[in-house]
């Protein structure tokens, strides 16, 4: 009867012969997919220059596929794309890649800088520069942010974990004048100051009494010639309803406070068809942290389908926009901000003013000419996909052909040896 070691050592001496030919089969099989399919090479974002000059030169892979954990440079890209036109398929993938773009607009403002809108998922950390350095950081909300930057280069970077949008900042916008309408008071008289300290040329119709009109200025025709904006701050501006409809047609914009909204004539252009109560102010001092959350408010309400809400207080709409023709309108609910510069802090002059700039650039045209640009890469996911196609399915098989040859091989080789060592040493050939 044979002993339990000799009986060990049979099943050890089989299940080597056995591996053997499963790796065999397994190599075989390998082989014929490998003829079939052709070899799929992989390589990183690491590695990609190199292995495209290595496809390119000394291998002639019929499939590639690259793991990437930022979007290639420009040149890599490209030069990913020409393969397929040499008949090698290529393929992509990557998870952590951020969709995200990058709009640089020249503001229409007398202090200049550029507002720039990066788009990006909800929450995610957006960090901005320039040539010279970091600019700002923010928090996207929504769908994305906008960032004003006062003095900016000739690029600007916005990245997003690992992406990084770039896109040329352009100083191409030719001022135009301005034009405010409103009745005389303690609104008209701040408004206009603001914008003047601001740099703006403004012309002003300011109604005194139902029978006596103030005139700042020449008022010339209402047309994107002459102005970059209208400033509509009550029903006054209803005498020149289908003027400023026709001049908004055109191009031009429209900043209306919402008692303009209700003039007949203006209030077909309002981005809401409908204003709510008014929120009466306490007369409260606005705080530094939130200073317009203390004035007066006339909420926007039954908002047009196309309409954006740009700013909320609570729950009520405070701040809209939207395009009519080709202009745009922006309503604001705040009727009382000369509260804010009267009343505020130390610096509630500079940001009273910063923000009548922020409205007036949101909607205002320019004339605009055009400037050479370098290169950049505003949306390059989108970008990146428009070149090689959707991502792909990463290859789970990280083994070249020849190396996992190798492996195999090896791998056979032992089992054999094993086997035979087994045998001859118990005296079996």
């Amino acid at each position: 009867m044979r002993s339990l070691a000799d009986r060990a050592r049979r099943a050890l001496e089989w299940l080597c012969r056995a591996t053997a030919i499963v790796l065999l089969a397994w190599l075989l099989i390998h082989t014929i997919l490998v003829r079939r399919n052709g070899v799929v090479d992989q390589a990183t974002a690491a590695t990609l220059a190199r292995k495209l000059a290595q496809w390119s030169t000394s291998a002639s892979p019929s499939a590639v596929h690259v793991r990437l954990d930022h979007p290639p440079a420009g040149r890599e890209r490209d030069w990913l794309a020409a393969h397929p036109g040499a008949g090698t398929t290529v393929g992509w993938s990557g998870s952590s890649l951020s969709p995200t773009a990058l709009s640089v607009e020249p503001r229409v403002d007398p202090a200049r800088g550029a507002d720039a809108s990066v788009a990006a998922p909800n929450a995610a950390m957006v960090e901005l520069s320039d040539t010279l350095g970091p600019l700002d950081s923010v928090r996207a909300a929504g769908t994305g942010a906008r960032i004003y930057v006062p003095k900016v280069r000739r690029m600007v970077d916005a990245r997003i974990g690992s992406v990084v949008a770039r896109a040329p900042a352009l100083d191409s916008v030719k001022l135009r004048r301005l034009l405010l309408i409103g009745r005389a008071g303690w609104e008209v008289k701040f408004t206009l100051a603001a914008l003047e300290e601001r740099g703006w040329v403004v012309d002003a119709h300011i109604a005194v009494s139902p029978k006596s009109d103030v005139l700042q200025g020449k008022i010339l025709a209402i047309d994107t010639a002459q102005y970059s904006a209208v400033i509509a701050l009550d029903s006054t501006a209803g005498r020149y309803s289908d003027r400023i409809a026709a001049f908004v047609k055109q191009g031009g914009g429209l900043i209306m406070w919402s008692p303009a909204a209700r003039a007949r004539g203006l209030a077909a252009l309002a981005p809401g068809a409908e204003l709510g109560a008014v929120i009466q102010d306490d007369l409260d001092v606005p705080p530094d942290s939130a200073p317009r959350s203390a004035l007066e408010l006339v909420p926007i309400t039954a908002l047009r389908q196309d309409a954006v809400v740009l700013e909320r207080r609570g729950s009520d709409v405070s701040i809209a926009a939207h395009r009519v023709g080709r202009g745009r309108v922006l309503e604001t609910g705040y009727t009382d901000s000369w509260r804010w510069r009267m009343a505020g802090g130390s610096d509630a002059l500079d940001r009273h003013r910063e923000w009548i700039a922020g409205l007036i650039a949101l909607a205002a045209t320019g004339g605009y000419h055009e400037l050479a640009a370098a290169p950049g890469n505003v949306a390059p996911l989108a970008t990146l996909v428009d070149k090689l196609g959707p991502a792909t399915k990463p290859v789970r098989d990280a083994l070249d052909t020849l190396t996992l040859t190798r492996w195999l091989f090896g791998a056979i080789c032992a089992a054999l040896i094993l086997e035979w060592t087994s045998r001859r040493t118990r005296g079996v050939k």
